[in-house]
């Protein structure tokens, strides 16, 4: 495998490691009291200043090619309002029916993609096909949530979805062909940042942490679940694109069923490791087609 594909897969999973974490953060500080809009905003809170801590201590020289910061905020407007809609949607649904309605979101990449000329092979197609199976087999309990009463979760949920799948899309057009991606990252959390503060203002309400230990877990909720997975994120989707590094995400599920079953003592049923299964061999069959294709390309041009 090219050296390229290699870290944008390891960065992807890097990612998705960092967002598995996030329920677990989430779920030790709401039960210190902390509503998920005042997580949502102190998460974004916390994660900016250290972002732009870690851009001064590379004391890098602002690249030749200047990044496009008000694209790059309003993508951080569109992260935010994906954090949104999945807040409202957690509200109206189980947590195990939101998890895989959003995980809808790798094939309306493709769609949206395939729209815009984008084109992915069968084998693509049939890794993100098993992908979707896998996901419904690692939440069994998805249709419990379904009924007339949750339609409105529903489309949240859908909204949720979709506004992370245009997220990924803007994200691999507009950081197309700039390094500075540690510099993005940072005007990206700033975007969200400066949304979830304009909500707070509306809400005219923002709880402060009471407790030092309520400070240090919204601290590694920022780094761990916020920093890391934004900016390994972007990394994966510009060295692998927006369809592929969305379809390799979709471990994420299966790295937060594992985690909760370490961490939390939940037990993982049989049909969850099959669906686990699932996406990992979906995940290998798209790197086995993309090795077999780079493979013929170099033999071809060797010729």
């Amino acid at each position: 495998m090219p050296e390229s594909s290699r870290k944008g897969v390891l960065f992807v999973l890097l990612s998705a490691v960092g967002y598995s974490l996030l329920p677990t953060f989430v779920k030790h500080i709401e039960a210190m009291g902390m509503t998920p809009l005042d997580i949502a905003a102190w998460r974004f809170a916390f994660a900016m200043p250290v972002l732009w801590l870690l851009v001064i201590l590379r004391r890098r020289t602002p690249p030749a090619n200047p990044l496009p910061r008000r694209r790059i905020m309003g993508l951080g407007v569109l992260m935010a309002a994906a954090a949104l809609t999945a807040f409202f949607g957690l509200e109206r649904l189980p947590s195990s029916t939101m998890v895989v309605l959003f995980y809808t979101y790798p094939t309306m990449v493709a769609i949206i993609s395939l729209f815009l000329g984008e084109r992915l092979s069968t084998r693509a197609w049939l890794a993100l096909g098993m992908t979707l199976i896998g996901i419904a087999l690692t939440v069994p309990e998805f249709s419990a949530g379904l009924g007339e009463s949750n339609l409105i979760g529903v489309g949240f949920a859908f909204l949720n979805a979709l506004l992370v799948a245009v997220y990924f899309i803007l994200n691999n057009r507009v950081l197309k062909g700039h390094s500075a991606l540690l510099r993005a990252s940072a005007w990206l959390v700033t975007g969200s940042f400066t949304t979830m503060m304009v909500v707070s203002l509306l809400r005219r309400e923002l709880a402060v942490p009471a407790q030092p230990e309520l400070w240090l877990f919204l601290l590694a909720l920022s780094t761990v679940s916020t920093i890391m997975p934004i900016f390994c994120m972007t990394l994966g989707i510009q060295a692998l694109g927006a369809s592929r590094a969305a379809i390799i995400g979709t471990v994420e599920p299966v790295l937060t069923v594992t985690i909760a079953a370490l961490v939390l003592g939940e037990r993982m049923q049989p049909v969850q490791i099959v669906g686990a299964l699932f996406i990992l061999v979906s995940v290998i069959l798209l790197q086995v087609r993309l090795n077999f294709k780079r493979n013929r390309q170099a033999s071809v041009a060797a010729q």
